[in-house]
């Protein structure tokens, strides 16, 4: 059932990270400590690589948007079943939104590319099943320690924290700080 602007934002979140490489999406559920890593990455392709004249670009293209459907899907889903919203970082601006930095496929930008898509394409699946949504503010999430909130060291997907000795996947980590995010520090609630 759909959800109105006045009604209240619940007590639990899942936590959602969105990754250029690895997994598309990480989820972390804090409450009950589960975490579930969604969609391999397909590995990026050249325009014009596909052979004499073809073009690799929208086949690969299509494979993302399938991919992202069932993962919108199943990310909506374990929100439903564990009563609760749904986390993810605003990533509209100054150093997010069209970026193309080098060694970073266009079509992984995120306000033109897969991320934009994946948030929107969850944003409406959440909102036909009454699901809350709030976007955070991206700041630290990925260097700082989901435990116990101190600067850790980041590399590649390793994440470890000189304090308290947490060593978790940094994606995980990522996405424990994303749910604990104090509700509506990013672009709005939905």
């Amino acid at each position: 059932m759909p959800h109105s602007a006045d009604t209240p934002l619940p007590d639990d979140w899942i936590g959602v990270d969105l990754n250029t490489t690895g997994h598309v999406a990480v989820v972390a559920h804090p409450a009950s400590g589960g975490v579930v890593m969604l969609g391999d990455l397909p590995e990026h392709r050249e325009s014009g690589s596909a052979g004499r004249g073809g073009s690799a670009r929208k086949p690969l293209d299509h494979e993302r948007a399938n991919q992202n459907q069932k993962i919108a899907k199943e990310i909506v889903k374990m929100a439903r079943q564990l009563w609760c919203g749904i986390k993810l970082e605003d990533l509209t601006g100054a150093g997010f939104a069209g970026r193309k930095k080098r060694g970073t496929p266009l079509s992984f930008s995120r306000r033109e590319g897969s991320f934009y898509h994946l948030q929107k394409l969850i944003e409406a699946r959440a909102q036909d099943a009454g699901v809350r949504i709030v976007y955070v503010d991206p700041a630290f999430t990925s260097r700082c320690c989901s435990r116990c909130g101190e600067p850790g060291i980041r590399k590649g997907k390793e994440f470890f924290c000189p304090q308290c000795g947490n060593a978790v996947h940094a994606d995980v980590n990522a996405a424990f700080n994303i749910a604990a995010a104090p509700p509506g520090t990013g672009a709005g609630v939905s």
